[in-house]
């Protein structure tokens, strides 16, 4: 340490030439003003303690040079009482937290407080400026303590002044900027916030400070928002996080962006500022940026899908139309040969009866049922090939005549079962009258087949309006209202796991020996159904009898 100043201390005149003297050494350093006083400060505090009770005591200024040392100002202050290092001395305690280094020590000659403030980055002194600084003191002109106070009073009311003149021209541009503009404590408690923060949030800064945020932040940000907080003093000096604020008069949340940095010092983060900017319509560009560019590739796969589906259902298409000539053709010439076949089994029982064993009769005659089942398989077969070959034009029909003569057609079979139909007025429609007519008397035949044999068959046509939300199951093209043809009857019934299978080609649910049939009726319904807009379901439970629905759209009524 090398010594510029000695002073005693034994009265208040003394305390005032210390406080002078440091202060004129925290100048000489290049302190800052509040350096300087902090440093006087502290000096004066210990000084005061060592000068209490009247003991001989003094004050050595100095300065340390060597970088190992922690280069800076030092302030000794030695008394030769034992009283200084008492444990409970709110001198020494006020003294200790404005200095950098702060040590005492005891010996036989009495008790050595040491005071230390380092200075500026970079700064250190050789022998030549240092008996310049000796020069400083010697040189000084005194000053009585009134005139000192009075030139410190005038010096701290000259930089109040200026304070309150900066925090006004502060607080007039904040206020000025369409911006959130706040300074926080280190632990986010809010020191200052300009207006637009006030009047956008709807609350004070003590309401903010009292919630904590929490009435004007999304929940799903605060947790990030307050882990910048907690991370950027050990990470950084600034933090960037996009929020959501609620804004008080909309009652909505907008999205910001907030840029909050951490002023320091060479002790840690003294408190922080920031800002938030309104980003609400950026984050909307970038969101109907990003779902455009979705769009346009979500388009681009749908063309491609579309494309390969047309080409795929033309292929689809091509093939049906083959496969219905084809089966068109087949059935049609295996009829020939099948009437040979029924004609000679004919002969055979008729002619030569009185020839042929029984086994030969009885073989002959199960010739002749096989084949008769396979005129009527071949039958149905054309029948609904003919459904996708022969295309022909609609036209009005009127339903109820067209029932009447399916229900003449099957008089015979009526007449067996000793069946009661009831028929309520049904619509007129636009339709193919071949089609619908098939479609008819699978329906009634189906119930007149599936009759119970314990009780009198009913029979129960009507027609009713509903909706697309009424039909159970799936349609191809889908309109608003729709027509509900019925055929109801009190048969067999059927389990109604096995709806959708019963309207499929060659699907049975009971065997040839118990109802005769090929398994195409009801798959004929369907294609009849959908080649009119339409579909048929299905109600039944086994014992109960079934009810079959055709459901076209209304814009085929006439």
């Amino acid at each position: 340490m090398y010594e510029l100043a000695k002073i005693p201390l034994n009265n208040e005149q003394s305390l005032v030439l210390a406080h002078k003297r440091t202060m004129k050494l925290g100048e000489l350093a290049g302190l800052s003003l509040v350096a300087q006083t902090s440093f006087a400060t502290a000096v004066s505090e210990v000084s005061r303690d060592a000068i209490q009770d009247g003991v001989d005591a003094s004050l050595t200024l100095g300065i340390n040079p060597e970088p190992e040392s922690e280069c800076g100002i030092v302030a000794k202050i030695n008394d030769r009482r034992h009283l200084i290092i008492r444990q409970k001395n709110p001198h020494i305690d006020s003294a200790r937290h404005l200095v950098d280094t702060f040590t005492i020590s005891t010996s036989e000659m009495g008790s050595e407080v040491q005071l230390g403030v380092r200075f500026p980055a970079g700064l250190c002194f050789n022998d030549a400026p240092i008996e310049w600084w000796k020069k400083q003191f010697t040189t000084e002109p005194t000053e009585s303590p009134s005139d000192e106070i009075k030139r410190k009073n005038s010096q701290l009311q000259e930089l109040a002044e200026r304070l309150r003149t900066s925090e006004k021209k502060y607080q007039a541009l904040t206020d000025s900027l369409p911006l959130m503009i706040f300074t926080a404590a280190i632990d986010g408690k809010l020191l200052y916030a300009n207006d637009w923060l006030k009047k956008y949030t709807g609350h004070s800064v003590a309401s903010l400070n009292e919630t904590n945020w929490a009435t004007v932040i999304h929940d799903d940000d605060a947790a990030i928002w307050w882990s910048n907080w907690a991370e950027t003093p050990s990470n950084g000096n600034t933090f960037r996080a996009e929020v959501r604020i609620k804004h008080a008069e909309a009652d909505v949340y907008i999205w910001h962006l907030a840029t909050v940095k951490a002023l320091r010092d060479e002790k840690g983060v003294l408190f922080w500022s920031g800002f938030l900017v309104d980003v609400q319509a950026q984050k909307m560009v970038d969101r109907t940026l990003k779902d455009n560019l979705e769009l346009m590739e979500t388009k681009q796969k749908l063309e491609k899908y579309q494309h390969e589906l047309k080409l795929n259902i033309g292929e689809l298409n091509r093939s049906n139309q083959e496969l219905a000539e084809f089966a068109y053709v087949a059935s049609h010439d295996l009829q020939e040969p099948l009437r040979k076949i029924q004609s000679f089994g004919t002969v055979l029982v008729e002619q030569f009866r009185n020839e042929l064993s029984p086994p030969a009769q009885d073989l002959v005659q199960r010739m002749h049922q096989a084949a008769e089942r396979m005129h009527v398989l071949i039958k149905d077969i054309l029948t609904y090939s003919r459904l996708n070959t022969q295309h022909q034009a609609f036209r009005p029909i009127d339903l109820n005549v067209l029932v009447q003569e399916v229900l003449g057609d099957l008089e015979v079979n009526i007449g067996e079962k000793k069946a009661r139909i009831g028929v309520e007025p049904l619509p007129s429609l636009y339709g193919n009258p071949l089609q619908l007519r098939q479609l008819f008397q699978n329906l009634l035949s189906n119930a007149l087949k599936f009759s119970a044999p314990d009780r009198s068959l009913q029979i129960h046509i009507f027609a009713r309006e509903v909706t697309i939300f009424d039909i159970p199951t799936p349609v191809r093209n889908r309109e608003p209202a729709y027509l509900a043809i019925s055929v109801e009857d009190n048969g067999i019934g059927f389990d109604e796991r096995y709806h959708n299978r019963i309207f499929q080609l060659f699907q049975r649910l009971h065997g040839k020996d118990q109802y005769a049939g090929t398994g195409i009726g009801l798959t004929i319904c369907k294609k009849v159904a959908e080649m009119h807009g339409g579909t048929i379901a299905a109600q039944s439970h086994p014992g109960q009898g079934a009810t079959f629905t055709v459901y076209l759209p209304q814009r085929v009524a006439v």
